[in-house]
């Protein structure tokens, strides 16, 4: 199975043995050169005895003196153990021909001091002196192309050591180009699509991610990374009913308070029938019985309406009439808004919005409970809605938005449709400190034991999950609007 570790271990390994080799071929290269130089130190002694060889002839042959020729033989026996020490380096420059010519030289040369010397009492060396003068010269010119062929050949090894180690180094670099390109498209490209499709999952989208590369550490990463997606899903939905059935507890509380008068009037008027059913005029009787079928009715929604909110359900988006969704909510909440003014709607009856009724049902109580919390006796609630074809019914600039708003699912309609939903109140308002964190889980400005601060998360999580996008507008003393913008795929319903 692939493995990025594995592949990287391996480039960096082939990098690390092709520097290595570089390095060794660097260090024979050097001591190339080393013996090169050493060669020319040994030639250049060679051409220097030569030199020397050939200034003291010229001071003999000048002056006629005995010293020079004894310094003649010296530097003539230096040149010839010189040559016969270093027969290898000689023989890199030179053919093997030429060498043995070259000692013949010397040692015919030698052999003429020699005998210059065994003659220099008789004064019969005029003879020799004709003869030692070309051969010198000779050997002179033989050590300067020795000089020069070395010098030549120096000059050629360092060429080459130069172009080598530039070559060296370049391949060196395209290697390591290669290795960090390949590297890129193995483990960066992966992660940067990996971080481009999580970002849907920092806004809520709790979506699992699809595997992109065979490579093992992508694909155990991503495993992992699904299955943390799924228990935070889990989770999620395991709060969402935990808060469904916080509100519930409290509605039952307030339907129980709630559906007292309506089964009060439904007594009072059998007792009435009982008493008064043969006494009473049919008008009367008929007007009680329509009182206990308009109570019974009520009753009836009361309990449907509870029961509808707390019946377990799957997530289906479906098209919901809003005026009646809403009508069903307060008639739950009922009872904790008998202490404010009357709530004022204005939605249009024909206005569908596609939601979860169940969830939305639960956005809608977290937001006015929230309302109603936000104020006094004298704490006014609006309700408003309106459906729109185009973007410019766009949020406030001064919202808090959370959320974005997406294209519609069907083709059908040309342009971005929205359903606007606001929540309004009078009430205390938001700091600008706070505002940025009401969405927060667990984050509340209320006295302990009010509240757990998760209302406003669960509200954000259900708008997100409805593709939607929530925003709020606040000021302290001044009240708030909570606005809800979901895309449509339906229009007002005729």
């Amino acid at each position: 199975m692939n493995s990025i570790r594995h592949k990287t271990s391996r480039a960096f390994y082939l990098l690390a043995t092709f520097i290595v080799l570089l390095c060794l071929f660097a260090f024979f290269n050097l001591l190339y050169l080393q013996q090169q130089v050493r060669e020319g130190v040994v030639i250049g002694n060679f051409k220097d005895d030569i030199l020397e060889m050939r200034r003291h002839e010229k001071n003999l042959f000048l002056y006629h003196n005995k010293e020079e020729l004894e310094s003649i033989l010296v530097f003539t026996r230096e040149a010839i153990h010189n040559l016969e020490q270093n027969h290898a380096s000689y023989a890199s420059l030179w053919s093997k021909i030429d060498l043995n010519n070259l000692q013949t030289l010397l040692a015919e040369y030698q052999v003429l001091l020699t005998r210059y010397w065994s003659q220099w009492e008789q004064q019969k060396n005029e003879n020799l002196s004709g003869k030692i003068r070309p051969l010198g010269h000779q050997l002179s010119t033989i050590a300067d192309h020795f000089a020069s062929q070395e010098r030549k050949s120096l000059l050629q090894s360092l060429n080459t050591t130069q172009w080598t180690l530039v070559s060296a180094i370049f391949i060196t670099a395209l290697i390591t180009l290669v290795i960090g390109y390949r590297l890129s498209r193995l483990v960066v490209r992966p992660l940067r699509e990996l971080e481009n499709r999580l970002q849907p999952i920092a806004q809520g989208q709790f979506e699992q991610l699809e595997i992109i590369s065979d490579e093992q550490e992508i694909i155990n990463f991503t495993n992992a990374f699904n299955k943390m997606l799924y228990e935070l899903d889990l989770r999620k939905k395991r709060l969402l009913h935990t808060e469904k059935l916080a509100s519930l507890g409290v509605l039952i509380s307030g339907v129980a308070h709630e559906l007292n008068n309506p089964l009060g009037n439904i007594l009072s008027s059998c007792q009435l029938l009982k008493e008064e059913i043969d006494s009473t005029d049919r008008q009367l009787l008929i007007s009680w019985l329509e009182q206990i079928d308009s109570e019974t009715m009520r009753a009836h929604k009361i309990v449907n309406a509870l029961k509808d909110f707390g019946r377990h359900r799957d997530f289906i988006i479906e098209p919901v009439q809003l005026v009646e969704l809403v009508d069903n909510t307060l008639l739950l909440l009922a009872n904790e808004l008998k202490h404010l003014p009357p709530i004022l709607t204005d939605i249009p009856d024909k206005l569908f919005i596609n939601v979860d009724r169940q969830r939305f049902q639960q956005v809608l109580i977290n937001l006015i409970n929230n309302a109603t919390d936000a104020g006094d006796s004298h704490n006014q609630i609006e309700l408003k809605a309106s459906f729109c074809w185009d973007n410019s019914n766009a949020l406030p600039d001064n919202a808090y938005i959370i959320g974005d708003v997406k294209k519609p699912l069907q083709a059908s309609i040309p342009d971005m449709a929205y359903t606007s939903l606001s929540i309004k109140d009078t009430g205390v308002g938001i700091d600008e400190q706070s505002i940025v964190h009401i969405f927060d889980p667990f984050y509340t400005t209320k006295a302990p034991g009010k509240g757990m601060g998760i209302g406003l998360y669960i509200v954000q999580e259900i708008i997100r999950e409805h593709a939607g996008e929530i925003g709020v507008i606040s000021q302290p003393d001044k009240g708030a609007e909570f606005i809800i913008r979901l895309p449509c795929t339906q229009a007002l319903q005729s």
